[in-house]
């Protein structure tokens, strides 16, 4: 079912399908809901998937604010207005903090998270510098283009994207996105109210699973040093390094990403 809660008096997107214990996927920044099209179908079998679209991204409203704890409140509220028992998160990058802070703010109301290559320690450490590198091409596709042909045109282009999957997907979400999403991730601007010692330490006692990519492929989004210390602060914690695998973990090895899932979850 598809459908839109309002924050804000604007809209922001999200979709309910399947049967059993609710669990809410969480995208990364400048993607949108549609990256979790393949497992939540999978997982519509044995749970009620909710796939939300971050404001800014997708089929939600442009907003004017664009700090992390904003995308974590929008959450906490679809939550606490849409579901009345335990949930389940599964956050990708900016998803798996955001995935983190809710968990944060609500706690006891959640069962379990899965938090794929999550950026906490990022800006911190590569710097306004380190981070416009990262995004300054999508922030140029974004910033000028608002045709998901003209950017698929561009991305075609680009012989170092020659090889990338879902291309148009791609081109979909950065038409899709208001650019000043990045603009407040890249000057730092969207974290200054995201402190992930303390988050962590808070929901130390959480079941919970973090799939890391491979530091060199990522370009080091989360480091081995810095999963060290997440493994220092956090009680219920089970971490899965993936060789030769880059940041998107879910799209790269889709089935083994849904085995590990799934085991996971199964488990839980």
């Amino acid at each position: 079912m598809k459908n839109y809660f309002l924050v804000e008096n604007k809209k922001i997107f999200f979709q309910k399908f399947g049967d059993g214990p609710p669990i809410i996927l969480l995208h990364g920044i400048s993607n949108s809901s549609k990256t979790w099209n393949n497992i939540s179908k999978k997982l519509s079998k044995i749970r009620t998937v909710y796939l939300i679209d971050f404001r800014g991204h997708g089929n939600s409203d442009h907003f004017d604010n664009y700090e992390w704890i904003n995308f974590s409140n929008d959450i906490v509220a679809f939550i606490e207005k849409n579901i009345d028992s335990k949930v389940e998160i599964i956050g990708h990058s900016l998803g798996a903090c955001v995935a983190t802070k809710v968990s944060q703010i609500l706690k006891t109301n959640i069962k379990a998270l899965i938090l794929e290559d999550p950026p906490f320690f990022t800006h911190k450490r590569q710097g306004e510098k380190g981070i416009s590198q990262r995004f300054q091409h999508n922030l140029h596709l974004s910033k000028n283009f608002n045709s998901k042909n003209k950017i698929l045109e561009k991305l075609k282009n680009n012989s170092k994207l020659s090889n990338v999957k879902n291309l148009e997907l791609i081109s979909e979400n950065l038409a899709n996105l208001d650019y000043k999403v990045l603009e407040a991730t890249i000057n730092g601007e969207a974290l200054k109210s995201f402190h992930p010692e303390e988050i962590l330490l808070e929901i130390s006692g959480i079941r919970t699973l973090l799939l890391a990519g491979d530091e060199i492929k990522t370009g080091g989004v989360i480091t081995s040093t810095e999963i060290k210390k997440i493994k220092s602060i956090m009680n219920n914690l089970e971490v899965i390094h993936l060789k030769e695998i880059g940041h998107n973990i879910h799209d790269e090895i889709p089935e083994e990403f849904e085995n590990i899932v799934f085991n996971f979850l199964d488990n839980g």
